[in-house]
């Protein structure tokens, strides 16, 4: 009996396939794993810091809050108006803090820079990713 007969016939297509299937899945996982990496260092030097409000102002390009108090010298952080929403619920937050004699937490990279577009400043703006009212 011929044994390599069996493994090119239909039970060597099958495994064929089997292993193709898991070649391509790890190829697949691995791809996405690069992709994730790749991506996470736009937020992988974010923090979290603590604000009390002095003042929110909104501009044709951005809206901001001043904080009574800079942090490694920034004390504006700022939004673009492109979003809407985002932007009225920054500003929804901001004066609530600011009226009722709350403090905000504000997530932000201290290494982006990239509100200079909307006229953040780089010397003492940064954009907010998130805000929270305590």
């Amino acid at each position: 009996m011929n044994t390599q007969s069996n493994e090119s016939g239909i039970f060597g297509f099958l495994r064929s396939r089997r292993v193709f299937r898991k070649v391509t899945s790890f190829i697949a996982a691995s791809a996405a794993l690069a992709i994730g990496a790749l991506a996470a260092p736009a937020w992988a030097s974010s923090t979290w810091i603590s604000c009390t409000p002095v003042n929110t102002a909104t501009y044709q390009s951005r809206v901001h809050v001043k904080c009574a108090a800079s942090v490694g010298g920034v004390s504006y952080f700022a939004a673009s108006t492109s979003d809407w929403a985002y932007v009225a619920r920054i500003l929804s937050i901001g004066e609530s803090a600011l009226l009722g004699g709350r403090t905000l937490d504000i997530l932000y990279d201290p290494a982006d820079l990239s509100g200079a577009s909307i006229g953040c400043a780089t010397v003492d703006c940064r954009l907010i990713q998130g805000i929270a009212i305590r």
